[in-house]
């Protein structure tokens, strides 16, 4: 009988705390909430509110496939300022690739010019920026060892030194060695400093940090903490953060520039 009545005030307790917390819908407990991304911090928001704003990434929010975190991100190009979208939202400008974290999809909105053209120019062969340009134009295209050179890519795709030698000349800035060591080393390219890259200098790795003589990859610095490459079978052509060390391979202290 104890135990009866215990169970009863027990259950009545509950059911009535229960009741007194207020209901939300889970969309709306989730808007607003903070989400980290490897591409940048920001907040859930419904992807139509962050049209205008900055740029939408799934799968950092919980709730609805709607609800997606909003990440704003000012972007600079050299010539103009402007913010990170995604290139299927209206920007009202001009869309500049190269200068936004994440894949080809996500791209610096510049301000619109007096220029009756929708389309921007093409970067400057007198900068960087039209090297970095010339690259992510190939993203999505495969890793293919011995790949690519100065006419594009060849069997379908880049290795990392023919990816650079490929931009290298198609933004109109010569033609430089094929392979990763000896880019490094040629005496067409400047060397400089790795903490004083601009977009358009090569970062380059070696087996076991020998610079001298054991350089095995190479990739383009696009900003601070990226850059595009062709990394290694099984990866496409891509944007990626810029790692120091990786599979005995370390990074070399310069960067080396060819415009």
């Amino acid at each position: 009988m104890h135990l009866q009545y215990s169970l009863f005030y027990l259950s009545h307790a509950v059911l009535t705390t229960t009741a007194l917390v207020p209901f939300h819908p889970l969309q709306e407990r989730q808007i607003g909430q903070a989400c980290t991304t490897l591409d940048g911090a920001g907040t859930c928001q419904n992807t139509a509110d962050c049209t205008t704003q900055g740029f939408n990434l799934a799968g950092y929010c919980p709730g609805p496939a709607d609800i997606q975190c909003c990440i704003k991100q000012t972007c600079n190009t050299g010539s103009s300022s402007g913010i990170c979208m995604n290139t299927s939202d209206k920007c009202g400008g001009s869309f500049v690739p190269g200068f936004c974290p994440g894949d080809s999809t996500i791209q610096c909105c510049t301000s619109s010019s007096s220029s009756s053209s929708s389309s921007s120019p093409p970067p400057s062969s007198g900068s960087g920026a039209s090297l970095v340009a010339a690259a992510v134009a190939e993203e999505g295209l495969p890793y293919v060892w011995g790949g690519g050179g100065c006419d594009g890519p060849s069997d379908g795709g880049f290795d990392c030194s023919g990816l650079t030698q490929y931009a290298t000349c198609k933004s109109g800035h010569g033609l430089i060695p094929r392979t990763a060591q000896t880019q490094y080393d040629s005496p067409m390219g400047e060397h400089l400093a790795r903490a004083d890259a601009e977009a358009g200098d090569l970062i380059f790795w070696a087996d076991g940090g020998d610079c001298v003589g054991s350089v095995a990859h190479v990739g383009i610095f696009m900003r601070e903490g990226w850059m595009v490459n062709a990394a290694e079978t099984g990866t496409p052509v891509r944007e990626q953060s810029i790692w120091s060390s990786s599979g005995g391979e370390s990074i070399c202290p310069d960067a080396v520039r060819f415009w």
